[in-house]
């Protein structure tokens, strides 16, 4: 899956280059989601900062977060 790898360290570098959150927030309303084609990243953001705390298989997720 390096392809996927890719494209989901493309989408986090897109976020922090134009200072704009494009995911949504979890339940847990301290973590986002932010879905990409074929992975699923959980990161924080605290207004300056974008930490991927995991990476899911989103295709495989029964439940959006």
């Amino acid at each position: 899956m390096p392809a996927a790898a890719t494209d989901a360290l493309e989408a986090m570098e897109r976020m922090a280059s134009t200072g704009f959150n494009y995911g949504r927030q979890t339940r847990k309303e301290v973590l986002w989601y932010l879905p990409t084609p074929k992975l699923g990243l959980f990161y924080l953001d605290d207004g300056r900062t974008l930490i991927v705390v995991d990476v899911v298989d989103a295709r495989r997720l029964r439940e959006l977060p």
